[in-house]
């Protein structure tokens, strides 16, 4: 079996900022089609850090602006409903503001497996693959993606 790395470096947006990576997926799984010799596997992509995750969704205004974060927030809010940082015990041993991030990214997950089969991912027309920040800062983020197949 042939296995394949390929990493990527990303800019991302905090609370809950989204990038569509689905085409860099399939790009790395073309790069290694060809570099490999291979035409069918799976690929994993994984994001460094603890409080980013990667997931599929419907990659639309209303899923990617509004609906998530807002899902996320019922679970773990970063703020109260007066504007103030809501105290989380994590804050405690770091003196930083980001417990409610860890938990949103616990939520997530920081890795996604997509088979493909001759060269092509085989997800849905509606299903993006995509990278979410759940800092309360943005961050520089890398996505590790291997690819592994005959």
């Amino acid at each position: 079996m042939a296995v394949y790395t390929q990493t990527k470096t990303y800019h991302t947006k905090a609370h809950m900022g989204m990038i569509d990576v689905t085409e860099d997926f399939q790009a790395a799984v073309s790069a290694a089609c060809a570099e490999k010799d291979i035409s069918d596997g799976i690929i994993t992509g994984f994001t460094t850090g603890g409080v980013a995750g990667l997931t599929t969704l419907e990659f639309e205004p209303g899923m990617v602006h509004h609906d998530l974060k807002a899902a996320m927030d019922v679970f773990s809010p970063y703020t109260d409903e007066h504007g103030r940082v809501i105290h989380y015990r994590h804050h405690d041993t770091w003196h930083d503001d980001n417990g409610s991030s860890h938990i949103k990214a616990a939520l997530l997950s920081p890795f996604i497996t997509i088979p493909f089969v001759r060269g092509k991912l085989t997800i849905g027309p509606w299903q993006n693959l995509t990278l979410i920040e759940c800092d309360t800062r943005d961050r520089t983020r890398d996505v590790v993606f291997q690819v592994m197949g005959e």
